[in-house]
């Protein structure tokens, strides 16, 4: 029996149910882990490095940036049969994450899952013998802090700062890989994006039909064509005019009585 097995036993028997004994309520419930100086983990030692040098912090920021957009478009694009990744420029990998501001709310999100996620093991391992004296009485906290290797950081084998940061960072690449899938679709079936007239250098009239703007890059415009079900990169020096077209007037509502309903006269006034 291990020490933490020891103290759990002297807990259970401190919370009988005759004595009602429990231990004093803590007052920090945070999700975030307890980071001590010692402990071992590559995502603290990065942490370290990065306060001590300020400057890597835009570096990372911009590789991470970089990688989610490139992630991003890739999933995007890849739907339409468009190898994105041999249309980028080296200008375009550092601004590929900046175009959508719906990755912030990925981040919140992948936030907000990896807090869910690993709230119980933190609070357990903060407070051991107050939850442990919880698990005794109530029937609810055995539940959530359940004692079981897979819900615990100890079963993984990692530190739970970087098992946090893994969830964070796993939960963001499969929330943008599902919206820009999600996002795609919709534009293929023509819920989604503006029509649009394409007007070539060297061409009298514009291409006939609409187009759908798929996106844009530093040398290359990438449509889709919903007639013939296709997409095309069109080098950005070849394009004339990008001209949306004019939206539908909505039809106009006829004012007047209800149907079936005879207007009723005014009452004569003196």
């Amino acid at each position: 029996m291990d020490t933490t097995d020891t103290a759990a036993a002297s807990i259970i028997t401190a919370t009988s149910p005759e004595t009602g004994v429990l231990p004093e309520r803590p007052s920090n419930w945070s999700p975030i882990p307890d980071v001590a100086a010692g402990e071992r983990s590559w995502v603290l030692s990065l942490w370290r490095r990065i306060c001590h040098e300020p400057t890597l912090m835009f570096s990372t920021a911009y590789l991470l940036v970089a990688f989610l957009g490139l992630w991003s478009s890739w999933w995007f694009y890849q739907g339409f049969g468009i190898a994105i990744l041999d249309y980028l420029q080296a200008s375009d990998f550092l601004v590929a994450g900046l175009r959508d501001p719906a990755y912030i709310l990925l981040f919140v999100c992948g936030v907000l899952l990896a807090v869910l996620v690993t709230w119980p093991d933190t609070v357990r391992r903060r407070h051991p013998h107050y939850i442990e004296a919880l698990r005794v009485r109530h029937w609810w906290a055995r539940m959530v802090f359940a004692r079981s290797r897979l819900m615990s950081w100890d079963g993984v084998g990692i530190h739970p700062v970087t098992g946090v940061s893994l969830v964070v960072v796993s939960s963001m690449l499969l929330g943008s890989a599902i919206y820009m899938q999600g996002k795609g679709e919709l534009l293929r079936e023509g819920k989604r994006g503006a029509p649009l007239r394409v007007h070539l250098i060297g061409e009298a009239a514009p291409q006939a039909g609409e187009a759908r703007l798929l996106g844009t890059s530093s040398a290359f415009v990438y449509l889709w064509w919903p007639a013939q079900r296709r997409a095309e990169a069109v080098p950005i020096t070849s394009v004339r005019q990008l001209q949306a077209m004019p939206l539908k007037p909505r039809p106009a509502v006829k004012a007047g009585p209800a149907a079936g309903l005879r207007p009723q006269p005014l009452p004569a006034t003196r």
